[in-house]
């Protein structure tokens, strides 16, 4: 019998978030878990530095970013904050 306890130190589960809208867009689950990146992203911390290639209305968007969940009422919201790359 698994018995689920809410730690307060992690403001997030797994449950918390769409994962089907984030896929919509290319951010996928399994690939934050695979990364590492998972576990940061639920307590509520921002992730290393990831590049990413989100589709957006539309339109292929290709960045590298940092993400992090953040409560906005009940519900987790996915920020994400593009990194400025280096001058050449």
């Amino acid at each position: 019998m698994e018995t689920k306890s809410r730690n307060n130190t992690v403001p997030f589960s797994a449950e918390d978030v769409n994962w089907e809208e984030l896929a919509a867009i290319g951010i996928l689950k399994d690939e934050l878990e695979l990364s590492g990146e998972l576990d940061t992203l639920l307590q509520g911390g921002k992730t290393n530095v990831i590049s990413l290639s989100l589709i957006l209305l539309g339109v292929d968007v290709k960045m590298d970013a940092t993400l992090q969940l953040i409560r906005k009422g009940d519900s987790p919201l996915l920020e994400i904050v593009g990194i400025q790359p280096a001058e050449r």
